[in-house]
């Protein structure tokens, strides 16, 4: 398939396709954190989402940081931005956040007309507790995205993945991908956490492989898939499928480069079906 997109702020070199490398490997030659073998939903919970401070994790020469989204209200600035520049993109009336935590993005999406619901694995971000307090109940699910998705073939004119792929293991990927696939219609919208591959080296760490929290503080956030650009289009490579870097660029220049700065730093893929 003729690719017509790749953004890139950073130089690209491309990795055999599907070929997972192991973190502990990386690391071997340091203490490796052996208490953690995988990520659980547990532990996208009140620190990691609301709790001012965040998580605390000690690095292994004993140095205390925290990390989270330090976000009480669940708010996300510019949020109502992104929405409106969708809009005038993709013109969606149906729309899935996959991954959508406190199911901020589909509030706004709601108050801007579309018919928008989201599933998130935290059962702390979808609870009263923790969900946007202008995200109704009915609007957001807990669910497992490597689980059968709760919903029928080609749902969504629109399905967006914002810091989502990054916390898939490598062997659910598969499965993953054709779940929103199946129950895409038109459009796919994802922002991505990736690495050069050259400045950055990234990983693919493995479940029950150790989880080296004390080593890389990308850990920290839950990534376990962190890559290349170049990795996730041959992930996302489909038949029916086609890469658009004009959307990603009219995307862009509807955005002020304050509302999306951690995205310019990230991926930004635009996928559309050209049988729809």
């Amino acid at each position: 398939m003729k690719r017509l997109f790749v953004l890139s702020v950073i130089d690209i070199v491309v990795l055999p396709k599907r070929t997972p490398y192991s973190l502990n490997a990386l690391n071997n030659n340091k203490t490796i954190c052996e208490f953690m073998k995988k990520f659980t939903e547990d532990w996208y919970d009140y620190k990691y989402f609301a709790d001012e401070k965040g998580k605390l994790f000690t690095r292994a020469n004993g140095t205390v940081e925290h990390w989270g989204y330090r976000s009480p209200q669940g708010d996300i600035h510019g949020c109502d931005r992104i929405v409106s520049a969708w809009k005038t993109m993709f013109n969606p009336k149906t729309m899935l956040d996959v991954g959508a935590g406190r199911g901020t993005v589909v509030a706004y999406a709601r108050e801007a007309g579309v018919a928008a619901l989201g599933f998130d694995w935290s059962k702390y971000a979808v609870s009263d507790k923790g969900r946007f307090a202008r995200c109704k109940p009915e609007w957001l699910k807990c669910h497992d995205a490597t689980k059968p998705w709760p919903y029928s073939d080609k749902s969504f004119d629109l399905v967006v993945a914002l810091d989502f792929w990054e916390h898939i293991y490598f062997e659910n990927l598969d499965f993953v991908i054709s779940e929103m696939f199946r129950v895409a219609r038109k459009w796919v919208f994802l922002e991505i956490a990736t690495v050069d591959g050259v400045k950055e080296k990234g990983y693919i760490l493995k479940k029950g492989e150790s989880i080296p929290i004390a080593e890389d503080g990308r850990t920290w956030a839950g990534h376990v898939t962190v890559d290349t650009e170049s990795f996730w289009l041959d992930m996302f490579d489909r038949e029916d499928w086609i890469a658009r870097r004009d959307m990603v660029n009219w995307f862009f220049s509807l955005l002020a480069p304050a509302v999306i700065k951690n995205w310019l730093l990230n991926t930004v893929i635009v996928l559309e079906n050209v049988f729809a």
